[in-house]
């Protein structure tokens, strides 16, 4: 459970919630388990804070810097989450249905069997973040960077990575069944026990892919 004067003071609003992070620098807020649906956070400081299993269904951190946030197992279902700072922040096994992403920068994040089936992720920023086990299907990741990203047994049936770099990304044990990968950045790629045929390759990418053995 949260620590009670950590939700007391961010009840307090985000003015003496700020100022409070200013004057204990170097705490780290655990608002673990806390009741947060609907709250509106844009501006607080928050990076460091524990969300672990806390509900923030409705809760609007668009913008917000959420650098090295826990928000293991946290319910995030509707959240507005679009611009805001996930880089090192850790949303394995978040609820994430309708939550706003756009602009969210997710640089080695951990989202690990997360459910992103659907998401419109085209354009962000995932490099070397790590999506074990994730359900991703009919995701569009189009543009996105995926540079040493982790996907490895993801779920990426009819996922969209046109034009995404995936440059050492690891898929290994990954579905990509009716996955497009047309003009995106493969280099490095491990496809370790992919099956790639039922995926869209532009035939210079399967030439490749067959030269290295991948396909």
């Amino acid at each position: 459970m949260a620590y009670s004067q950590h939700l007391k003071c961010l009840m307090e609003g985000v003015d003496a919630w700020n100022a409070w992070r200013k004057s204990t620098s170097g705490t780290r807020p655990d608002l673990s388990g806390a009741q947060l649906a609907g709250i509106d956070l844009r501006g607080a400081i928050l990076s460091h804070t524990s969300f672990t299993n806390a509900n923030l269904a409705g809760a609007n951190l668009q913008g917000v810097d959420l650098y090295h946030c826990n928000f293991f197992g946290a319910n995030l279902t509707n959240a507005d989450l679009s611009e805001a700072r996930l880089s090192g922040a850790d949303l394995s096994e978040a609820q994430l249905l309708d939550v706003k992403l756009a602009g969210a920068i997710f640089e080695e994040a951990t989202l690990n069997n997360v459910n992103l089936s659907g998401q419109l992720l085209g354009g962000l920023n995932f490099q070397n973040a790590s999506l074990y086990g994730a359900n991703m299907a009919d995701t569009d990741f189009t543009g996105a960077d995926l540079t040493g990203a982790t996907l490895a047994e993801a779920k990426l049936d009819l996922t969209n990575f046109f034009r995404a770099n995936l440059t050492r990304a690891n898929l290994s044990g990954a579905s990509v069944k009716g996955a497009v990968f047309r003009d995106a950045t493969l280099d490095g790629v491990n496809f370790h026990n992919v099956d790639l045929k039922e995926a869209a390759l532009t035939f210079s990418e399967k030439l490749r892919l067959k030269i290295k053995g991948r396909l």
